[in-house]
């Protein structure tokens, strides 16, 4: 990055988007610890919110912006289906190869994913960010800096304080 900020830039940052409320950071160290590994990735700290939530205490990086890196290293992608029963997603990417992913609301609910409200308000939406989230680590995961995305990680079971969880898609 061109312009590195200082940890007193990013601290003072930090202190102020959690004192926001505005993008639901818990806490300036939720805030402060993202920047920094924003800023350790190339992107300004203040960018990591338009692409990053803090959700049960990890990092998750929004689908749109899986997409959205996806494409910016040459993926495209091509919609086949998407409504509340299911979502069908076709993707490229010159490295990669091709790929079709498809999530039902069936396979949804066999994963025990469709209790929570934003599975019942936005069924549509779930299933794509599903469809983007495992197509995108399928097919071209270099782009996706080992992060998982905010619906992959409001599913997993709650960590304990110290404990190192794991996620292991089915």
């Amino acid at each position: 990055m061109a312009n590195e900020l200082t940890v007193q830039d990013i601290t003072n940052m930090s202190v102020a988007f959690a004192k926001s409320g505005l993008f639901g950071y818990k806490s300036s160290a939720e805030a402060f610890s993202l920047m920094m590994v924003a800023q350790a990735n190339g992107i300004h700290p203040a960018k990591a919110v338009e692409r990053y939530h803090i959700i049960q205490g990890r990092p998750a990086m929004k689908s749109e912006a899986m997409l959205a890196a996806f494409q910016e290293a040459g993926g495209s992608i091509r919609w086949l289906t998407r409504n509340d029963k299911v979502c069908k997603l076709h993707l490229e990417h010159p490295q990669g190869g091709s790929l079709d992913i498809e999530w039902t609301i069936e396979r949804a609910t066999k994963a025990g994913l469709t209790g929570k409200t934003t599975w019942k308000q936005y069924p549509a939406a779930m299933l794509s960010a599903r469809c983007v989230s495992e197509g995108v680590r399928a097919l071209y995961p270099a782009c996706l800096c080992g992060m998982y995305t905010p619906e992959e990680v409001s599913d997993f079971a709650p960590a304990e304080k110290g404990e190192q969880r794991t996620y292991k898609p089915e």
